[in-house]
């Protein structure tokens, strides 16, 4: 089993590029995850005003005794990533009803895999028909959420999305659309991966020579600085070839099946393999611990889930990239229900970009690390 004793958590290197998170980019540093009611501050447009909110000076209406229903629109009932959003959010309701006296109908919606994005968006549309105070939702196909996500709001449903939204940080065309979006940089995750991959090819004495894969679920322009930026990282930094990404559809046996034959093919020249979501993580492991290479290799995988977890504790993922997502689903919901409490949203900038982590297997155990592999642990 491969050990890494100096990269706890790696500060983001480079600069934020203006991309999405699952979509984003813009700079920071990768401090750790902050409190999950706190949001941390970065990024660009500002907010727009939810149609009837308080004039800037009126005082905030009272919401002790109110009753709300939000609706968090996912993009998978299935995977852990967006499940460990869905406790942010459940945590969320707790604090707010706790915080502010009032009550919080909560239900989540959505199709049982990323693939299904027609249903995805019926879903988004059957949620708009149910008049919900407030809508949380991410998309992995912004182009057909825009005009329903505007239909909601001139409707006076609050709409905030958290991790994939309908535009990049940079970008103000769609500011209309929603109210608030929390994300991660892509272009960071893949900057951070290039830099730790030559770390860990160094930290394991194998040399820069030869060949190194990629892994990702489909492909998505939000997402795709994740792999473009490590690419660049690589090659700007090392005479290693990194190869053209394989794309998965968010099928296990298909990423899988995709480093088997990158394996078969490359042989020893094959250094390392890097996975930019969590499926693709999963693939990379057991194609690693079937092979019996995980000494030869060095693997990165970003978000994370119970195989991944695992594959780090064995050796077989060497390095996880993890997005707060816990901490995504709270700052959403929690800005959804004081934006209705407080009638206008209360952040100062309508695209907030939380820093991505380095989890390895020398951090993992430590709570902060743990936490945000498996956020299941702050369920309430």
């Amino acid at each position: 089993m491969k050990r890494m004793e100096k990269y706890l958590a790696l500060g983001l290197v480079g600069m934020m590029a203006m991309s999405l998170t699952a979509c984003g980019g813009g700079s920071g540093s990768s401090e750790p995850a902050a409190a999950p009611d706190s949001a941390p501050a970065e990024t660009e447009a500002p907010a727009e005003t939810p149609a009837g909110e308080a004039d800037a000076g009126e005082e905030a209406p009272a919401a002790s005794g109110e009753s709300y229903d939000i609706t968090w629109v996912t993009c998978s009932t299935e995977s852990e990533f967006w499940q460990y959003q869905q406790i942010g959010m459940e945590n969320a309701v707790a604090d707010m009803e706790a915080e502010h006296g009032i009550s919080i109908n909560f239900t989540t919606v959505g199709p049982a895999t990323e693939a299904e994005t027609e249903a995805y968006i019926r879903a988004f549309e059957n949620a708009i028909a149910s008049k919900p105070d407030a809508i949380i939702s991410a998309t992995q196909v912004p182009d057909s959420t825009r005009s329903i996500s505007k239909d909601a709001m001139d409707q006076g449903i609050i709409v905030n999305f958290t991790n994939c939204g309908l535009e990049t940080l940079d970008s103000t065309e769609f500011a209309d659309c929603y109210n608030q979006y929390y994300t991660t940089v892509s272009a960071d995750i893949g900057d951070m991966a290039g830099e730790i991959m030559l770390q860990l090819l160094d930290e394991a004495g194998i040399a820069k020579e030869g060949v190194i894969a990629m892994e990702f679920s489909n492909v998505n322009p939000s997402l795709q600085p994740r792999m473009d930026n490590f690419k660049a990282y690589i090659e700007a930094n090392s005479d290693i070839e990194v190869l053209d990404t394989l794309y998965n559809n968010n099928d296990l046996a298909q990423a899988q099946a995709d480093i088997e034959n990158e394996i078969a093919t490359y042989g020893d020249k094959l250094i390392g393999i890097y996975g930019a979501n969590n499926t693709s993580g999963d693939g990379i492991a057991l194609a690693v611990e079937n092979a019996g290479i995980a000494d030869k290799v060095i693997t990165i995988g970003v978000d994370s889930d119970p195989t991944e977890i695992q594959a780090l504790e064995d050796g077989f993922i060497d390095c996880i990239i993890v997005q707060d997502a816990y901490g995504q689903g709270y700052a959403a919901l929690k800005n959804a229900v004081e934006t209705l409490v407080q009638g206008k949203n209360p952040e100062t900038e309508q695209k907030i970009a939380m820093p991505p982590v380095a989890v390895t297997t020398t951090n993992m155990h430590e709570d902060e690390y743990a936490a945000m592999l498996d956020p299941t642990l702050l369920k309430k």
